[in-house]
């Protein structure tokens, strides 16, 4: 285990302040801080200045959030400085670091354990300015997967796309992957087709069934007979699928983040007077280390005209959801995702995330904007109590920027 005192002893020069304390074992459970960091202080009354240190390449999001409650339970209404240490950084981490102003300043130094001298501050000039990035790629569409199956297969490939896209009014969609396809009711997978050199099988998925000989009645194979038809027993088992789902809907047996999926997946209502139609997320990991672009992809994206919104549920753990949040957007502000060709559609993005929320979450949510320089970019709202069997159409929003002058004479913002 490193010495850190040590380390911040041999770089006077990195720090604007000397003589660290680091905060014991008992004191970081006692304020919740995340126990996998190191944490130190130093400074006087009139500034508070603060370290976080992780000798592994820390969950960027888990760091972010750590740094900031740590100064602001230095702060304590001073003027604070908080520095982050550690081996690296995405560049997406950098930018989220120049949105921090206000009573806290942040500030980012690699550590390198074997060279000498083994810290470097990062100028603050540079968070601001990363260079774009270009991430993932695009999600491949009908046209490039019949393309890539045998005749037959492509004939059978037309009929299944043509049975579930007359179900798309009960709210299921298709979820495009280069070797998959799901059809998804709200967040939930109800079938998949999956590739097989160049034909695939089709299969029902009820993992979402908590009862075992029930969603062993529901698992079925389908497949297009010489007739040219989908087979009875998968069509039949689908639309059971469906009949459960919507009564576990009405009957509020959902779990919240996929009645709140089914809601905003199938627009319509408040969300599309809002924010215009849903978009599918056009995006896929292009490696395995960009998770960044798969979590994007849990949110949700509407379109009216040439402006793109974009909704983020968050109903449960706010302080680190929102903490995600602040990293997320800044991928999307530096990565080619929604920031690329200025003739594209997808570059009507306004800078803007609509946090979608509960009450009890709200005051949690706003000790993150009081951390930022610009907290008008994010948006809170809030879900009626009754949500889930009513819909959104109560939905209000808590922070000014959103009321009438953005939305006009909407009754939700009164």
């Amino acid at each position: 285990m490193s010495n850190w005192l040590e380390i911040w002893e041999q770089h006077p020069d990195i720090f604007i302040t000397q003589n660290w304390q680091e905060c014991s074992r008992e004191k970081k459970k006692d304020l919740r801080l995340p126990p996998h960091f190191h944490y130190f202080f130093g400074g006087e009354t009139a500034l508070r200045v603060g370290i976080v240190a992780s000798e592994t390449l820390p969950k960027e999001e888990d760091f972010l959030l750590a740094g900031m409650l740590w100064a602001n339970r230095l702060s304590n209404g001073a003027r604070t400085v908080i520095y982050f240490v550690a081996p690296d950084y995405s560049p997406f981490f950098l930018h989220a670091l120049s949105k921090i102003g206000g009573l806290i300043n942040a500030k980012a130094v690699y550590w390198r354990e074997r060279i000498s001298p083994s810290l470097y501050l990062i100028p603050d000039s540079t968070l601001g300015n990363q260079k774009k990035v270009a991430i993932g790629e695009k999600r491949p569409n009908w046209l490039k997967w019949r393309q890539e199956l045998n005749p037959v297969a492509q004939q059978q490939l037309t009929v299944i796309k043509g049975f579930f896209e007359k179900l798309m009014d009960r709210g299921v969609r298709a979820e495009l992957k280069h070797q998959t396809i799901s059809f998804i009711w709200g967040n939930l997978e109800i079938a998949e087709i999956k590739k097989k050199g160049r034909k695939f099988d089709l299969v029902t998925k009820v993992k979402w069934e908590k009862n075992g000989d029930l969603a062993q009645s529901l698992q079925c194979q389908g497949w297009v007979d010489a007739s040219g038809e989908l087979n009875g027993e998968f069509c039949a088992a689908i639309l059971r699928i469906l009949e459960i789902l919507e009564e576990k809907g009405k009957t509020k047996q959902l779990k919240p983040k996929d009645s709140l999926s089914l809601w905003l997946s199938q627009g319509g209502g408040i969300s599309s007077a809002l924010w215009g139609v849903p978009k599918e997320w056009p995006w896929l990991p292009s490696g395995r280390s960009e998770n960044w672009v798969v979590d994007l992809g849990q949110w949700f994206y509407f379109e009216e005209g040439y402006q793109i919104s974009v909704v983020c549920p968050i109903l449960d753990k706010p302080l680190s959801h929102a903490s995600q949040t602040i990293l997320l957007s800044s991928v999307l502000e530096i990565s080619n995702l929604l920031c690329g060709d200025k003739s594209k559609s997808y570059n009507g993005w306004d800078l803007k995330i609509h946090w979608l929320t509960c009450k009890e979450m709200e005051e949690e949510l706003r000790l993150w904007l009081s951390w930022l320089k610009q907290p008008e970019r994010y948006h809170i709202w809030t879900l009626p109590s009754n949500w889930q069997a009513e819909g959104l159409n109560e939905l209000v929003c808590r922070s000014n920027p959103c009321r009438k002058d953005a939305f006009g004479d909407y009754p939700g913002n009164a």
